[in-house]
């Protein structure tokens, strides 16, 4: 939502025409037709308007016959007061909201992308017209991004060029040094005047006000986020900070969250890649065996009258140990995905793994593998 320290769309229309005439009845009797002006905002214009009629009245400098009025439009004031508060209150709490949802639009992200979109995201749903990220890195304050609405492309409020290759020392910008140090967000009126402020990129950027809040991560400043409206005759204001404050706050929850998601995926992928390689050094040596029995004398053949008995004995000597616990967990009817999970390898594995037990045991399908399987177990026992 746009402010302006002279539209009255931020109050209900009741309320702003009960201010007007309170403030107009006020003048009168202050004979001070400037004080029913609504500027430059309506709490400021009421607060000021009951404060100069409560001293007239304390002085004395009212006619007996305004006295009445005059504590009539006093006690309006002071009730307009309360309602616009509660309405102000409530307007804060819908847009706080609004900051809410518009960092939450970043969710899903890489963390690289989160840091790329977050100004976009600043000026697309928040009322500002550029917006700034930048990485603190020790007494390093380097800018990395910035956004400008499309009106502003091409005008010299984008210093892309400048932020693209800028690295900045904090000793050079106190005020940034104070966000980092203190951990907490600053609305900037005048830059250039301000002896806080780093004056090339003031001087660079041509910005007349602006709001600053710091991104933290494990309890450390890891980023600094810059916004204003410039060529907007807009007033920055201490919400605007807050504004940017709530969405720094939720926005480092956020690339926290995808770095964490991030992180355990390369475990996981770590975590395959290492069982999958100790089960190709396992089929190795598992083969080896296998070919040394065959080598070696067995004991005299004795006759079986039990069929599928030589199947069964079969089964423990080609198979590797992974293709025999594959095969045990098809025998529960459990389905590809479902023995990936358990194993912690990866579907394709299983898949190949069911393919090769298949073909050495000469079973045309899953269940006749698992039938030998479990003729196996019962003979076992």
């Amino acid at each position: 939502m746009s402010r302006t320290t002279t539209s009255m769309e931020l109050w209900p229309a009741d309320l702003v025409q009960q201010a007007a005439d309170s403030l107009e009845t006020a003048g009168k009797l202050l004979a001070d037709h400037s004080i029913a002006v609504c500027a430059p905002t309506l709490p400021v214009s009421l607060g000021a308007a009951r404060g100069r009629l409560g001293e007239a009245l304390t002085d004395g400098r009212l006619a007996e016959s305004d006295i009445e009025d005059a504590c009539r439009v006093l006690v309006d004031i002071e009730h307009l007061q309360e309602q616009l508060a509660k309405a102000e209150a409530i307007r804060r709490i819908a847009e706080l909201g609004d900051v809410h949802d518009a960092a939450c639009r970043l969710r899903g992200l890489s963390p690289r992308r989160i840091i790329e979109s977050a100004p976009e995201v600043v000026c697309t749903q928040l009322p500002f017209g550029r917006s700034m990220i930048s990485a603190v890195s020790g007494s390093l304050w380097q800018p990395r991004r910035l956004y400008l609405n499309p009106d502003l492309d091409g005008s010299d409020l984008d210093f892309s060029d400048y932020v693209d290759s800028a690295v900045l020392s904090l000793a050079e910008a106190p005020l940034e040094t104070e966000l980092v140090r203190r951990r907490v967000p600053a609305l900037v009126a005048t830059p250039a005047a301000d002896n806080r402020t780093h004056k090339e990129i003031v001087s660079r950027s041509r910005t007349s006000a602006y709001v600053a809040a710091p991104v933290m991560s494990a309890g450390k400043v890891i980023g600094l986020l810059h916004a204003d409206r410039p060529g907007s005759a807009d007033v920055l204001d201490p919400f605007d900070r807050d504004r940017l404050d709530s969405f720094a706050t939720i926005l480092a929850i956020v690339y926290e969250q995808a770095v964490l998601k991030h992180r355990i995926q390369l475990q996981r992928a770590q975590v395959e890649e290492s069982f999958d390689a100790t089960q190709t050094m396992l089929d190795r040596i598992s083969k080896a065996d296998a070919l040394l029995s065959d080598r070696a004398p067995g004991p005299p053949e004795r006759p079986t009258d039990v069929p599928g008995e030589g199947r069964v004995l079969e089964i423990n000597s080609v198979l590797t140990v992974r293709e025999r616990e594959i095969l045990s967990h098809l025998a529960t009817g459990a389905t590809n995905c479902q023995i990936a999970q358990s194993l912690v390898i990866s579907e394709g594995t299983v898949k190949s793994h069911v393919k090769a037990v298949l073909k050495k045991l000469h079973a045309p399908t899953r269940a006749v593998a698992a039938a030998l399987y479990s003729s196996q177990t019962r003979r076992a026992r």
